[in-house]
């Protein structure tokens, strides 16, 4: 696979088409209209000039990327791709109809990938003529950088996709991690049920938020307590994705109003400059450590569901906790 196609030029196909420049493809980038396109190509290059400037990149390799990123005309652009990445935002009705553009564009042969963060592969491959070739390439945020890559082969989509999917993450430079479909994949499902338990706990008691985040990441093995991580993460993309957890898999995803109220007034968190965590941390009210301990047996225990429901090996969703959340050790291995 030498040329990869990108539909969406947005911040995270900016990020893929780094990615993929850096590692020695040509990359095609398309969007809604040429002006979009020459955006994200911008976008890119910004990115990669940004590292470079941290020590993180080769600023050649960055240069060089300049000669391998090349905006296109829309999606009829993207014919002489091997491989497609489509990375418009997460609405399902919009990634259908890109997807059923993408049908007529490419040659036969040609994989195409969904990033998605949990999207139904099989509901998006209803929307193409050959759902056997459409796999799910869950990138994690920043892409230039996070090495994590969740892989989701819908009900159609053939063993072959699968495993061209797999080397591709790996040619990338990326950690693979196979996935059953189910909402939330594998990373989703674990933080949230987590959060949501915290959230719960800190509901039904006297509570320092930010005390409380200082005990979560003293006592375990994630990097950032679970307050701190939804008002980086954005609190409205949180209960978005909240919301359709809990209705996936029920109760044990609520999180007692405690989101829903904060977005509804345009608190979303550091993006707005307000959110959960207060700005000092006050006196400890003696309940952190409790939430802190919910906070990691909820962990555990929707790891274990994973496992038990067979989305994951247990070393596999230990591998993507560690590398989709930056926990020093996993769930299943931390208990």
């Amino acid at each position: 696979m030498d040329t990869m196609g990108i539909a969406g030029a947005g911040t995270m196909g900016a990020e893929i088409a780094l990615v993929a420049a850096l590692a020695g493809m040509d990359v095609l980038l398309a969007d809604a209209d040429r002006a979009r396109a020459d955006d994200g190509r911008a976008r890119a290059l910004e990115i990669g000039e940004r590292l470079a400037g941290r020590g993180r990149l080769d600023a050649g390799d960055v240069t060089a990327c300049g000669a391998r990123i090349r905006a296109v005309d829309g999606i009829a652009g993207l014919g002489p791709a091997d491989v497609v990445i489509e990375a418009v935002p997460e609405d399902l009705a919009l990634k259908a109809r890109v997807h059923g553009q993408l049908d007529s564009a490419l040659r036969p042969g040609a994989l195409v990938a969904t990033n998605t963060s949990g999207l139904s592969v099989t509901a998006l491959a209803d929307a193409t003529a050959h759902p056997e070739r459409l796999v799910g390439l869950h990138f994690f945020n920043p892409a230039a950088t996070m090495r994590l890559v969740e892989v989701i082969a819908g009900a159609a989509t053939s063993e072959e996709t699968v495993e061209r999917a797999m080397e591709l993450a790996t040619a990338l430079g990326k950690t693979p991690v196979r996935v059953r479909e189910c909402p939330g994949f594998v990373v989703n499902r674990v933080l949230v049920r987590a959060m949501a338990e915290a959230f719960r706990a800190a509901a039904g008691a006297p509570v320092d938020l930010r005390a409380a985040d200082r005990v979560v990441v003293e006592g375990g093995p994630a990097p950032m307590g679970p307050f701190a991580l939804a008002d980086l993460v954005g609190l409205d993309v949180l209960e978005s994705l909240r919301a359709d957890l809990e209705a996936a898999y029920g109760d044990r995803f609520d999180d007692a109003g405690t989101l829903a109220p904060l977005v509804a007034q345009g608190m979303l968190g550091r993006k707005t400059g307000g959110g959960l965590v207060p700005a000092e941390e006050g006196p400890a009210a003696g309940t952190e450590p409790v939430v802190a301990a919910v906070y990691y047996a909820a962990a555990m225990d929707e790891a274990r569901r994973l496992a038990d429901e067979g989305v994951a090996s247990p070393a596999d969703i230990d591998l993507a906790v560690r590398l989709g959340a930056g926990w020093s050790s996993g769930p299943l291995a931390a208990g």
